[in-house]
């Protein structure tokens, strides 16, 4: 699926910056203009708006001393305007109850500083890529204040507005966001995988739903919780006596228990993000168990009496009154292992695969008739559980799959749905009606009806075994590109059944390296990558490996290249571009060492004891050409600066060692002394 128009053009967000401090202008977005195109589908004024014309305006016009981030970011910090956009808001409140995982969105180091040049950069999951997405800051107002997201409380923060500016663009249109679900905003700030437990039918509600929603917090799963709307009910939002709203989206920002009467209370802190309007019954700020709790339980809630829209309310009270809880649980691509460690808390193991379903080939359908034979070309996935779940007295095997629909123009457009069958044992063939009659498998669960949404989620329990998952549209012939998504409490081989040849069965089943898969995505036929693809190789894997990506620039993959490139062919191979990596690794860590603000950079002041760490000795003359050549006004080279002039270094002392031996020492060439050499080289 390719992305939004402007995320590809404008992606070298510090060059686009450079540009504009050069020229002492202000970044206009041509790709989201200020007009009201950018506001609604049609183009015309949105009715939501409550206003007669939108002006957009920049935060300096709005506010004396506009701050990006105002003392940290918090949940507290996003308020809903007039946009109808309360998933998305919820959402962001959830993702910031977790900093590590906000600040990968949410690029803190921005400000409206001496470099403000009207350009505000964010990072969002799309469909299993992390891509930047550039604004500038002219924000829709009434000509007084903002008429969207914003910070109630501060109206100098302004990064609230900013990232609904950013999703808007990412979506199309700020109309896109007026009406979703939480879980949506949250994976695509977050990468993570959406669960929704169905609360409508209450005497299907599982025994141990609390220990299920206690043991996802442990494991870093963001949670919201909505009230669905009476089928009848010709209003978006509906305020009820209690306090909460239905057609409402509700963050879960915090779960415990207290004591309480010689009880324990299991309690969830939720969040509306109006700002305000709270839960008026049990538990909440004003009620009697609040003012008869001990101290130590208030220390504990964090009791703090004000309508700020946070409240608690019991466990029991949410499973009576709203009609379904959302899970998001997060991957490794999350940044889950920082802050499992951080937090001691435990990591998920996940499994992704890209795919399509293509007409005549694999779009089976779901197996009615008159097309039940083709159900068995859809594309087929195993997974071989084997560990039972930590801390589980069953002996079952959580598995949670995930399957994602890649939208058109932002809209669900199919019926999807998956299949899973219990195999007597793992084969590499696909499932056929031949082995069907044969018993080798049986259907042990589905996802259910087949929805056009987004994402079909389902959590299942199930015995060690080998299992098949068959996704499928609905309808037969119907062409989709999806994306399927596998999470276990514990490592889980698995890959896709395919036709093989006996000769073949040795071959691995499990899911490319990621480092493997890009190389493909970005080689040539000949299978060679060359500066231009490097260059987003770099970029992409970067951000797989480290959390975030490293803009690497042309000239810094054209010196990769150089470097790598032992037969001069101009490219690189497999073997090449890893080790490559393993080399930008290496260099990275040490260049890290030096980094005191984390902004990937270093004082040049400090290059020196940065070569000694690299026990590469270059005189002052060298340094000299280098910050000249690669420092900027601030005397500060960064990361992708500092690893070209490491890739020529290296290049030119191999270079110059060759040219040693071949001449002997006799020539003037090779009575050049080495740092001579280099410093010759550095000004080229």
């Amino acid at each position: 699926m390719s992305l939004p128009r402007g995320l590809v053009r404008q992606e070298d967000y510090l060059g686009l910056k450079r540009e504009l401090l050069r020229n002492e202008k202000l970044f206009v977005d041509p790709d989201f203009s200020p007009s009201t195109s950018s506001l609604t589908f049609s183009g015309s004024q949105p009715r939501s708006s409550g206003v007669r014309s939108i002006i957009w305006k920049r935060p300096g016009e709005l506010v004396d001393n506009p701050r990006f981030v105002k003392d940290g970011l918090s949940r507290h910090d996003l308020d809903q305007g007039s946009l109808g956009n309360c998933w998305f808001i919820a959402g962001a409140a959830v993702v910031s109850t977790q900093p590590k995982l906000l600040f990968r969105c949410v690029q803190k180091e921005q400000d409206f500083d001496k470099n403000y040049a009207g350009l505000f950069r964010f990072n969002f999951w799309w469909y299993g890529k992390w891509v930047e997405v550039i604004v500038d800051d002219l924000l829709p107002t009434d000509g007084r204040e903002l008429i969207y997201a914003r910070n109630n409380s501060d109206l100098d923060e302004f990064w609230p507005a900013l990232l609904e500016k950013a999703y808007a663009k990412l979506r199309g249109n700020y109309e896109a966001l007026d009406g979703g679900k939480t879980q949506d905003a949250i994976v695509d700030m977050t990468g993570s995988i959406p669960e929704t437990i169905d609360l409508k039918d209450k005497s299907k509600i599982p025994d141990n739903l609390y220990d299920l929603v206690w043991k996802s917090y442990q494991m870093n799963s963001l949670m919201g919780a909505g009230i669905n709307l009476p089928g009848n009910t010709r209003t978006p939002e509906v305020e009820m006596s209690n306090g909460l709203v239905m057609g409402h989206a509700y963050s879960i920002t915090g779960i415990t228990s207290v004591p309480y009467k010689g009880k324990n209370i299991q309690l969830l802190r939720l969040r509306n993000p109006w700002g305000n309007s709270e839960w008026t019954g049990d538990w909440s700020d004003h009620s009697e168990q609040i003012k008869n709790i001990s101290p130590e339980a208030r220390t504990k809630l964090g009791i703090v009496i004000r309508d700020d829209g946070e409240f608690w309310i019991s466990f029991l009270d949410v499973l009576r009154i709203f009609d379904e809880i959302q899970l998001c649980h997060l991957q490794p691509d999350s940044l889950t292992s920082e802050i499992a460690n951080d937090e001691r808390k435990q990591n998920w193991e996940v499994t992704v695969y890209h795919d399509a379903w293509i007409r005549g080939l694999t779009a089976g359908g779901c197996g009615n008739h008159p097309y039940q034979d083709l159900f068995w070309k859809n594309l087929q996935f195993f997974i071989t559980l084997k560990d039972v779940d930590i801390k589980d007295n069953s002996g079952l095997c959580t598995l949670i799959a995930t399957l994602t629909q890649k939208e058109m123009n932002n809209k669900s457009s199919v019926f999807i749905g998956f299949k899973v069958y219990k195999m007597r044992e793992l084969q590499r063939r696909p499932l056929d009606e031949e082995s069907a009659l044969r018993n080798d498998f049986i259907l042990q669960e589905s996802s259910g009806s087949y929805e056009n949404n987004r994402h079909v989620t389902r959590r299942f329990e199930l015995d060690p075994g080998v299992y098949a998952l068959i996704p499928s549209t609905f309808e037969a012939h119907v062409e989709a590109k999806f994306m399927l998504r596998l999470y276990t409490e514990k490592p889980a081989e698995s890959g896709l059944l395919e036709e093989v040849d006996k000769n073949e069965l040795q071959r691995t089943t499990k899911p490319l390296d990621p480092v493997k898969e890009l190389f493909i995505k970005y080689a040539t036929e000949d299978g060679h990558i060359y500066a231009i693809e490097l260059k987003k190789f770099l970029r992409e894997f970067s951000a797989l490996e480290f959390g975030e990506p490293i803009l690497f620039s042309l000239e810094a993959a054209r010196s990769l290249v150089t470097l790598m490139d032992r037969n001069r062919s101009g490219a690189l191979n497999f073997d090449e571009v890893v080790k490559g990596w393993n080399e930008i690794k290496a260099y990275k860590r040490i260049f890290e060492q030096f980094d005191k603000d984390g902004t990937a950079s270093v004082d040049t002041y400090d290059l020196s004891k940065v070569f000694r760490a690299l026990d590469f000795t270059v005189n002052r003359q060298v340094l000299t050409a280098i910050v000249r050549r690669y420092g900027n006004r601030n005397n500060k080279i960064r990361l992708t600066d500092f690893l070209i002039v490491i890739f020529k270094l290296t290049l030119m002392f191999e270079l110059f060692k060759e040219q040693q031996l071949k001449t002997g020492g006799d020539n003037d060439a090779a009575s050049f002394t080495l740092n001579e050499y280099l410093d010759y080289t550095m000004y080229c």
